[in-house]
């Protein structure tokens, strides 16, 4: 039987750079390289076509994938149909010399769309935006079962007690387990979660909206939690912190 808890995935980021132009795929590498080389443990891949990155894909689940829109084959945006349809948790930065494209890739739901010509400039941001969202690469062990059943922290929407058992509601599935809010809060709030309520604890990144006049948090499907009084001041600090630094350049 498997015990309870937060168990930490690998914390080397695995990074893809995806672009048909040899000379700029290497730069942009350099660049990356400078940032990461002196905090972080990484491991970065090159692909030259969509095609290649779809088939690397099946070997590596990468963290992220600095993508090209115009690539002789696949383009980028059908590269990140064809990444959608594997199920991967790989965000998508978005590479184009054409600002103009920044509005088509929102059905994609880029992570960014960095624009060629500065790239260097915004790419700090960028890296600091990607390592906040991987600090949520954690895995909950349900209690009770084989170490084999867990969810990822980062698919967790919120979570719901009721005396000393909690219900884990993900973005697909709902999880009961024998454990306390208080166990729960102390080993997830270090990863972006917020106690909103005694019976409520969620998880910023799939908070839309905090609503002071009706004392509520509105979560990113709509769900409406109730928020208590004692909690609001707390909140609305820590949604204003998350929202400072998820904000886009």
């Amino acid at each position: 039987m498997g015990s309870s808890g937060l168990r930490k995935k690998c914390e080397k980021m695995n990074i893809a750079i995806c672009d048909d132009d040899s000379t700029f795929r290497s730069t942009f590498r350099d660049n990356l390289e400078k940032l990461l080389r002196q905090t972080t443990e990484y491991n970065i891949d090159e692909y030259s076509s969509g095609e290649e990155f779809i088939a690397g894909c099946d070997s590596c689940n990468y963290d992220c994938v600095f993508l090209d829109l115009y690539m002789g084959g696949m383009t980028g945006f059908e590269t990140a149909s064809q990444l959608a349809r594997k199920n991967k948790d790989t965000r998508i930065a978005f590479l184009t010399s054409n600002v103009a494209l920044v509005y088509d890739s929102f059905e994609y739901q880029p992570f960014y769309f960095l624009r060629k010509d500065n790239y260097v400039d915004v790419l700090p941001k960028v890296i600091q935006k990607l390592k906040i969202l991987l600090d949520q690469n954690g895995i909950f062990i349900l209690g009770g079962r084989s170490d084999n059943e867990h969810v990822s922290v980062g698919s967790i929407c919120y979570i719901t007690s009721d005396k000393h058992n909690i219900t884990i509601q993900t973005t697909k599935y709902c999880y009961d387990m024998r454990k306390t809010m208080a166990e729960a809060e102390k080993e997830l709030v270090p990863y972006g979660f917020v106690r909103i309520h005694k019976q409520y604890l969620v998880n910023l990144r799939y908070v839309k909206k905090v609503s002071t006049r009706d004392d509520t948090v509105v979560m990113y499907d709509d769900v409406v939690l109730e928020m208590s009084r004692r909690n609001k001041s707390t909140v609305m600090e820590k949604f204003r912190e998350y929202q400072r630094s998820m904000k886009n350049i």
